[in-house]
């Protein structure tokens, strides 16, 4: 369980995993101590998974994000591993969830432009256990987090 202090440094981190030991604890009125223990306690429980650099994907030429849903057809577990070990693989794939519903799953997909989607939709045609059911073109953000809300 999370109490006061993990959240204070969770939030802080969120905003700027950069951010020293030192200069968590100056900001969180404690010494370097203290923080450097949560935060290894926060990593050694899985809580913090990792720490990376937040790409501007538009400025790095992979600006178009389309939302691809995927229906399985025959749902075994077999299918079902066998899939989620293969998407897995694929970079253009920033995101997939199964779901719940009328779709099995949505991929979150980042490409250049829709050529390049196009081109990503005909390699996913190929998978023969699937059936992709539709596709969202993101015209554009209107919000972009990656902060869990804490409180």
């Amino acid at each position: 369980m999370l109490d006061r202090t993990d959240v204070q440094i969770l939030s802080l981190l969120q905003n700027n995993a950069k951010l020293t030991i030192k200069e968590l604890a100056e900001a969180m009125h404690l010494t370097t101590s203290p923080i450097f223990e949560r935060i290894k306690k926060l990593e050694k429980e899985g809580v913090i998974d990792g720490y990376v650099a937040l790409v501007n994907a538009e400025k790095a030429g992979k600006g178009q994000i389309v939302f691809c849903n995927i229906s399985m057809p025959v749902y075994t577990t077999e299918n079902i591993e066998s899939f989620e070990t293969l998407v897995r693989t694929m970079p253009q794939v920033m995101e997939c969830y199964h779901l719940a519903g009328v779709v099995d799953y949505q991929l979150k997909v980042c490409v250049k432009d829709i050529k390049e989607y196009d081109a990503f939709l005909k390699e996913l045609a190929k998978i023969q256990i699937i059936k992709i059911h539709s596709s969202t073109v993101v015209l554009h953000d209107v919000k972009y987090s990656t902060v869990i809300p804490l409180d």
